[in-house]
């Protein structure tokens, strides 16, 4: 599984509450729209049904009273009127806007949110020269309207203030199993088989936690179990190995010192022997001593000589200085430590087989000039590191072989850690850490 599967770039609690709010900011946004729509609404219906009104009573006084244009001047002497204003004009005089009010209880914005488009006028003729016009005036509703509205907007408010609030919290206290649940995927992910995740509230999550711990106590079975198995298997291999190598220096190894004496054995009655039996004799000894030299190699190869009995640092001195012998075109410095000889056994053939491995892969594809190994044993940790400065790899666009595998096993194996440095042209450095306690 990969990591990015669980932790994408916003964290799902994150998102969530992103969500809620944005989704709250919306709903909030369409009530005060709402709210205002119904107050401009309302305005606009007062607006109208006031100029009516008054229309209807100025235009009935004018007509009950003999002297219209007395009356009307009466009328337009009283000016400002609670959503009106009266004013007697010339006919020809198309004016149509009220003295400037006050509006000094509602707020600006307010007011032009809820201010009517176009508002309601009529004009009364008194003469044939003059007019009576009545204006609406909204101020003072607008006003009226912003005294009922700034309660319920202001409730608005607080309901999304204290909805946000709790909203965050609810879901902090959901979101906490899904993020236990993400970190611990994460350290399964890492190997980490002993996490375990606790009940949970919610029957889902608790359903979800018993999986979970299933799971990981069925990997960590399995783990276990390959593990011994492993082990069981290096043992077995590194047996037959020794058996082997035991059997190639006692019976193969005797018979060829054998040949060798018998083909010295003939040479030494070079002079009473007919033509072409020495020389066939010299290519005898010749052939015995070269597969004796191979079969040596195979040995050493088989069971590092000295490991029981000198330690792990003789042994892997004696390994380098081998190398060096057929490479001599390549520099291979070690660098060990006194310390080494306290290496348990069951260690110490784990690490020779890692330098070995080490060795065989650098020079085999790496094509260095020089390799470097240092074995250290500090504070109950061994630590092992082999490097070279040849063609290098790219550890990601490479699928491990066997040999780095192996060496990935028997680290493992030894509950170490197995780092693998390498950049194509740069060499590759392998390093492993090890605990001895």
């Amino acid at each position: 599984m990969a990591g990015s599967r669980f932790k994408p770039r916003l964290r799902l609690r994150q998102r969530l509450m992103l969500a809620v709010t944005l989704l709250l900011a919306v709903i909030l946004m369409a009530a005060g729209w709402l709210v205002i729509h119904n107050a401009q609404r309302a305005i606009a219906e007062e607006m109208e049904s006031s100029v009516t009104l008054a229309s209807d009573l100025v235009e009935t006084s004018i007509r009950s009273d003999g002297e219209a244009l007395a009356a009307a001047q009466r009328l337009a002497a009283i000016g400002h009127l609670r959503h009106l204003c009266l004013s007697l004009v010339s006919a020809g005089d198309n004016s149509n806007e009220c003295p400037a009010g006050d509006g000094a209880d509602a707020p600006a914005w307010f007011a032009a949110m809820t201010r009517p488009d176009a508002l309601p006028d009529r004009r009364i003729s008194v003469s044939a020269h003059e007019a009576i016009v009545i204006l609406a005036d909204p101020d003072d509703e607008i006003a009226e309207a912003w005294q009922d509205t700034r309660g319920l907007l202001a409730l608005l408010l607080v309901f999304y203030g204290a909805t946000i609030v709790i909203v965050y919290r609810l879901l902090g206290r959901a979101i906490v199993p899904v993020q236990r649940i993400d970190a611990a995927l994460a350290r399964i992910e890492h190997g980490d088989y002993a996490i375990r995740l606790p009940t949970f509230v919610l029957p889902e999550f608790d359903g979800i936690a018993a999986q979970f711990n299933h799971m990981a106590e069925t990997l960590a079975a399995a783990r276990s179990e390959n593990q011994r198995l492993r082990d069981h298997s290096l043992r077995i291999q590194e047996d037959e190995r020794r058996s082997l190598a035991r059997e190639l220096h006692d019976e193969l190894g005797q018979s060829l010192t054998a040949i060798r004496a018998d083909a010295a054995g003939i040479l030494a009655r070079r002079e009473k022997l007919p033509d072409g039996v020495p020389e066939s004799a010299e290519a005898i000894a010749q052939v015995a001593a070269g597969i004796y030299d191979q079969t040596r190699l195979m040995m050493r190869r088989l069971r590092p000589p000295g490991l029981d009995e000198l330690g792990l640092d003789a042994a892997i001195e004696e390994h380098v200085a081998g190398w060096q012998r057929s490479h001599a075109d390549i520099e291979l410095v070690y660098d060990g430590d006194e310390a080494l000889s306290d290496v348990p056994a069951p260690v110490a053939i784990h690490v020779f087989r890692l330098v070995q491995e080490a060795l065989t892969n650098a020079l085999r594809h790496g094509q260095p000039r020089r390799i470097d190994v240092a074995l250290g044993a500090r504070a109950n940790r061994l630590r092992v590191t082999v490097s070279d400065n040849g063609r290098g790899f790219d550890p990601a666009a490479r699928r491990p072989g066997l040999g780095l595998s192996g060496m990935a096993e028997r680290i493992e194996l030894l509950a170490g850690q197995l780092q693998i440095d390498s950049r194509p042209g740069h060499g590759t450095r392998i390093h492993a850490d090890i605990p001895l306690a």
